[in-house]
């Protein structure tokens, strides 16, 4: 007999409501489930295949050992004993900081694995964290942090009322949206222009023509375009924060930073007309409820922290934020942790390869090889939850050379991806359909709240284990104390805290089903019910350093050669980071993986066609790849999907058979390539050199 057992997908932020069918305890099918009160039966292809990945016979399902280059199946007791050992001994010659730990993108939609693992680090007594956050979103976290004063503060817009929404850096239709929690964004955007409001897309790629116009500027030159915006504003009408009059200080020194960057002093950087971008600036301004929506795309290139600051410069000079139809500060189920925030200079840390500013505790994943070879405090083991560093972090060779120099390299995950296959330990994590959870990570971020916790679907079917016993019981062998003992009977309990404010327990979710959606205010007031009052300093001494780069980085892409390549990357419909690789749906048939994508235009220029191969070069690095036409990119920018490369990942046997090429050898990494205020990472707009290979005869 089959069983029907509601839960949720944890591929990304829209959380999708999912029915799992159970036969024999056996997780059979997934399907849309359309008695979800918020995302009433809509789910992507991405997230029903997630069975497949529960199935795949490549999954590590009992603890691993390297034992030269091959791996062997052993014992948990015997592994933990191992690790333990390993870890004792690195930190008895090289001090506790000596142990780090990387968490990868899953980790933010997995309730207790994330915040297990640190507080597994914390009592090593290291500080030594490092995730995907500074390579995808780490710039929210800061500026949220430096103007709000907690790093959960994220205005989003308000879709159902909004008459003018500039959409910038998501490609709605293949990746959803980052920190808006909408199921079906691609629809909400639709209903914009249906009632009678504008879209407009700002990305390299042009995006839905039938739902809005795309402005495709030159990447990595976001800050600028923005920049522009407020320049155009300040001069013509005049900047009118609305309901902020009288609570924001230093808008003046953000129209003193706007004044070199006219319309005109910008275009050619940019690569948008100035009129183009004066009547973009002037229609925002004057528009009844104007609302903004930045994703990866702008997180991404160098200027991160300036690019998100200036999104909420516009829309508090335009009296935009916490209107109805503008931005707002969502409601979500859990506590905003407030801190006391540092906001002076005195943030930054001073190291060896200059000052830098952590997010959420994080160290610039840029530095992670550096940090392996410095040898006044070298890393010498680290730990990898849910992650795949060598693959998703620039450096290419020379971090998995780092990799493969620890003293000790464990890697928890559900595959033994590129990164485990450096390890010297894989350990067998569950997946989502083989533990409890909770939609922790959305709260505040979705469009229609609500909290949902869903059950274990089905029993691990050999020796998988989730994060916290991991965690607690490598504490154990080492002879300390878990922060959350391994006979603990409820463990989703610890989450009844943060869900205090709203009035929800787990208890309550378990018994009212799963889902309870959640009151919603809306605009106005929004902010004070985040708990923020009192005056916003718009401009915090910590967050100078990023308007001092962003005047010098200008002179350097004004000073850019026209006819030069930038590299973006580019999202897909079967894929999501190396998540889905192994299944035999993430890569279509008809050519490799990731080739590299341009403009037709470009191609003539160069003399190639496609399938013809090329090679991809900057200062950090060299690959090859084939060509395919796509006349929707903007001439002079190519583009490439990341997370494969794959030759060497004998755990990830589909994979292995069509690896693609690990495009983030191109990324910039080490010293003065990250943003010091972020710690974000320059992962997209990279300039490069395209040169076509001789063809085969």
């Amino acid at each position: 007999m089959a069983d029907s057992i509601r839960t949720f997908c944890r591929l990304c932020e829209a959380g999708c409501g999912l029915t799992a069918t159970v036969e024999h305890g056996r997780l059979t099918r997934l399907r849309a489930d359309r008695d979800h009160p918020v995302t009433k039966g809509f789910a992507c292809g991405k997230g029903l295949r997630a069975v497949e990945v529960h199935d795949d016979p490549d999954r590590v399902r009992r603890p691993q050992r390297r034992v030269g280059d091959t791996f062997v199946s052993v014992t948990w007791d015997e592994a933990f004993a191992d690790i333990a050992e390993r870890l004792e001994a690195v930190i008895a010659r090289h001090g506790p900081r000596s142990v780090g730990l990387y968490l990868g993108n899953p980790n933010a939609f997995n309730a207790l694995g994330g915040a297990m693992g640190v507080s597994f680090t914390a009592a090593l007594g290291s500080d030594r964290l490092f995730s995907a956050t500074t390579q995808d979103c780490a710039n929210k976290y800061t500026v949220a942090e430096l103007l709000y004063g907690t790093m959960k503060a994220h205005p989003i817009p308000d879709l159902e009322r909004t008459d003018f929404l500039l959409w910038i850096g998501s490609n709605v239709r293949v990746s959803k949206s980052s920190f808006l929690s909408v199921a079906n964004p691609l629809q909400a955007l639709r209903r914009v222009r249906q009632r009678g409001g504008r879209v407009v897309f700002v990305d390299p790629l042009q995006i839905e023509p039938d739902v809005g116009e795309t402005l495709q500027l030159r990447p990595d030159s976001d800050p600028y375009l923005l920049a522009a915006m407020l320049h155009e504003i300040h001069r013509t009408v005049g900047f009118r924060p609305g309901v902020f009059e009288g609570r924001i200080d230093g808008l003046d020194e953000v129209a003193a930073f706007v004044t070199p960057y006219s319309p005109e002093a910008v275009a050619d950087v940019v690569g948008l007309p100035a009129g183009t971008i004066a009547a973009l600036a002037r229609d925002f301004a004057a528009a009844e409820r104007a609302s903004i929506h930045a994703s990866t795309g702008l997180n991404m290139g160098r200027q991160g922290a300036l690019a998100y600051w200036l999104v909420q410069m516009l829309l508090l000079a335009t009296g935009n934020l916490d209107q109805p139809g503008g931005n707002y500060f969502a409601t979500g189920g859990l506590a905003k942790p407030r801190a006391s925030a540092d906001r002076t200079a005195a943030s930054f840390e001073q190291s060896t390869w200059g000052p830098f500013r952590r997010t959420v505790g994080m160290l610039p994943g840029a530095l992670l090889s550096d940090l392996v070879e410095d040898s006044a405090e070298p890393l010498r083991a680290l730990v990898v939850l849910a992650g795949n560093p060598v693959l998703s972090m620039g450096g290419g060779e020379q971090l998995a050379d780092a990799m493969r120099s620890l003293d000790l390299l464990v890697s928890i995950d559900l595959y033994r991806n590129a990164t485990g296959e450096l390890a010297h330990y894989v350990l067998p994590a569950t997946d989502q359909f083989e533990r409890e959870d909770l939609n922790t990570f959305v709260q505040g971020v979705q469009g229609v709240p609500f909290v949902q916790w869903t059950p274990r679907v089905v029993e691990p079917d050999a020796e998988q284990r989730q994060e916290w016993q991991i965690f607690g019981g490598l504490l154990e062998a080492m002879g300390r104390r878990p922060p959350l003992p391994l006979d603990t009977a409820d463990p989703m309990a610890l989450l009844d805290g943060a869900l205090a404010p709203s009035g929800v327990s787990i208890a309550a979710l378990r018994q009212a089903g799963g889902i309870l959606p959640l009151a919603e205010p809306g605009p106005g007031g929004s902010l004070e019910r985040l708990g923020v009052e009192g005056v916003l300093n718009l401009v915090p001494d910590a967050l100078r350093p990023a308007l001092e780069r962003g005047h010098a980085l200008f002179r350097e892409l004004d000073g850019e050669p026209a006819d030069g390549f930038k590299l973006i990357t580019r999202r897909t419909k079967n894929t999501i980071n190396s998540w889905l690789q192994n299944l035999p749906s993430a890569v279509a048939d008809d050519g490799e993986p990731n080739p590299l994508w341009m403009n037709p235009r470009d191609g003539d220029r160069l003399g190639v066609a496609p399938g013809d191969r090329v090679r991809i070069s900057n200062d950090y690095g060299a690959i090859e790849a084939g060509i395919r036409f796509d006349p929707r990119l903007r001439v002079g920018v190519v583009a490439m999907t990341h997370g494969f490369g794959n030759a060497s990942t004998s755990g990830m046997t589909r994979a292995r058979d069509r690896p693609g090429v690990n495009v983030n050898a191109l990324a910039p990494h080490g010293p003065g390539t990250f943003d010091p205020v972020g710690g974000m990472s320059h992962v997209t707009g990279i300039p490069v050199d395209v040169r076509p290979l001789a063809r085969a005869t």
